[in-house]
């Protein structure tokens, strides 16, 4: 295979801004927290509003308020860097020239979202309290109207919902939340895949639904995602969840523990006790992790992921699971290890990458 294959490109989006909220927020992984830390090293201005922010966002949470949306914090703080006209603070007296706050420019990682300054780091900060304590109190309040969170191919996102829950979102996924959500109860439809660390409430339980499936939580951490064929599978991390089959009107749902998988598909509930491990979660630190993984888990995340549309014809081939993993991995080295671990050959046909059974005069292309 070579590298021709060209899945649909997802549009630019600021990669760096997305990692710089990820490193405030704490959801980075090794490398990406590295690889931001170190480029930060070397820009001391930026690396100082970063500081800044973090600084009082821990310093807000500290206090009487339970959660802080970094995101949105950094998003206000980006927003008032890049307002026309820019901020300008007089220093020496009227005469004096001010200090001028840039707009954003393009650093070396080659995408926006990265400030640069002019003048003192002090001279923002008091705006910058100002927009992080007034981004606090919506915690408490209930949704008026329903929300919808939906990421692009590619891109991964966090969601801080009104009663503190936060919710990772996958690429090529979608969250809505429900009208009055936080008020009486608190539900959410789910398309695609996600990360959920709920804020446990007797009386207002965590709802899901997914493809069908009704997810309750019982005071936990858990992933809900879809595939191709259509089943729901939840992995629990901690604590209890109900998993109940909506479409069959089942009204005995069934209980998981934390290393606990359900997997709902076709009307039926499959139970593996024990099996969930950190590979089930890795994907909300950027890596995708296989172990002995269906094709049509596969295929829904390459979907997500590159905008790969994969289709494998041969019913023996789909029957064949995967183990392996790709972190920032071009779509081409994923196809190619793909193949090479099911014994498969690679055929594009326009925006659809085949996976065939190898032909006997196959030759792998190096």
């Amino acid at each position: 295979m070579s590298d021709e294959i060209r899945p649909s490109e997802a549009p630019a989006h600021d990669a760096d801004w997305e990692a710089l909220t990820r490193l405030v927020a704490g959801e980075s992984d090794a490398v990406e927290s590295a690889a931001v830390s170190a480029w930060l090293a070397t820009h001391p201005r930026d690396a100082a509003l970063v500081s800044l922010v973090k600084t009082h966002t821990e310093q807000i949470a500290g206090r009487s308020v339970e959660h802080v949306d970094v995101e949105q914090a950094l998003a206000a703080v980006r927003r008032r860097m890049t307002d026309t006209p820019a901020l300008r603070v007089h220093r020496g007296g009227a005469g004096a020239a001010p200090a001028v706050l840039d707009s954003v420019h393009r650093s070396r990682f080659g995408r926006p979202g990265v400030w640069r300054w002019r003048g003192p780091v002090l001279a923002a900060a008091a705006a910058l309290t100002a927009i992080v304590v007034g981004l606090a109190p919506w915690k408490s309040r209930a949704t008026d109207a329903a929300q919808v969170y939906a990421t692009r191919v590619g891109q991964r996102d966090s969601v801080q919902l009104p009663d503190g829950s936060v919710i990772v979102l996958a690429p090529g996924s979608r969250l809505t939340v429900a009208s009055g959500f936080n008020g009486t109860h608190r539900e959410v439809a789910l398309e695609g895949a996600a990360f959920f660390t709920v804020t446990h409430d007797d009386r207002r339980p965590f709802v899901v639904r997914a493809r069908g499936a009704e997810i309750r939580d019982l005071g936990t951490a858990f992933s809900v995602k879809s595939d191709a064929r259509g089943a729901v599978s939840v992995a629990v991390t901690h604590g209890v969840v109900a998993l109940r089959d909506t479409m069959a009107g089942s009204p005995a749902p069934v209980e998981l523990r934390a290393g606990d998988r359900g997997t709902l598909h076709a009307g039926t509930v499959a139970v593996a006790r024990g099996t969930v491990t950190d590979d089930d979660v890795a994907w909300t630190r950027g890596q995708l992790a296989y172990r002995d993984a269906s094709l049509a888990e596969v295929q829904a995340d390459l979907r997500r992921w590159y905008g790969i549309e994969l289709a494998v014809p041969d019913r023996v081939l789909a029957g064949r699971t995967l183990t392996a993993s790709f972190h920032s991995d071009s779509a081409s080295q994923v196809v190619r290890v793909i193949a090479l671990a099911l014994g498969a050959e690679v055929v594009q046909r326009g925006d659809t990458i085949l996976l065939l059974p190898l032909s006997p005069d196959f030759t792998p292309k190096p």
